[in-house]
């Protein structure tokens, strides 16, 4: 692959990444530039790697926004409840999971916060860069065999779906940041324990 392509899955990956909330299908993007130049083993490797690696750096923009604004976000409710629950290896282990979820920007939630409480920036994006990594993997290996099945039944450009999921997702995290996560968390363990009370 021309290094002008890896500059612009790079380019794509970051911004996507970096733009707060923004859910934006770069991978979709990545699988299609490979479709066209006709996908090998070299070619895979160095767009997963370098989607993977774009992804992971953009998420210390959120961080330099939570941390810009920690003063403000103190008294955010699922701030202070993150900072309670997310310690330690809990802390690595959220950062991983959310980092390789699709559809959803939980992983800006976590650097955000993050941010806001000084978390330890490098070991977070260590975790994170292992994530998309794993994340670009999966997601260009299945959407290369979904595009090409797609492309049969229809005549959409998957940049546009890109578009309008991108629009979607965008609308998706700002709903989900304005949720009460620590409301739903004691809901969902009354729930467990109450179901762990009613088996014995």
């Amino acid at each position: 692959m021309s290094p002008y392509y890896l500059l612009f899955l790079f380019a794509i990956s970051f911004i996507s990444n970096a733009t707060p909330f923004f859910g934006s299908p770069y991978t979709v993007i990545a699988t299609t530039i490979l479709l066209s130049l006709g996908i090998n083993a070299e070619n895979f490797l160095e767009a997963v790697l370098i989607t993977g690696f774009g992804a992971a750096t953009a998420k210390s923009v959120m961080y330099a926004l939570g941390y810009g604004v920690g003063s403000k976000l103190k008294s955010n409710r699922n701030v202070q409840f993150f900072h309670r629950v997310m310690r330690g290896r809990s802390l690595y282990l959220t950062v991983f999971i959310t980092a390789i979820l699709p559809f959803f920007p939980f992983d800006d939630f976590v650097f955000l916060m993050g941010g806001a409480g000084r978390a330890p920036l490098l070991k977070m994006l260590l975790v994170t860069l292992a994530s998309k990594v794993a994340k670009s993997c999966i997601e260009i290996g299945l959407e290369a065999l979904g595009l090409i099945q797609v492309g049969r039944f229809t005549d959409v450009s998957p940049v546009i779906l890109g578009v309008i999921s991108s629009v979607v997702f965008a609308v998706l995290g700002v709903v989900l940041f304005k949720l009460d996560w620590e409301g739903l968390y004691q809901k969902a363990e009354k729930y467990l324990r109450a179901l762990s009370d009613g088996g014995q």
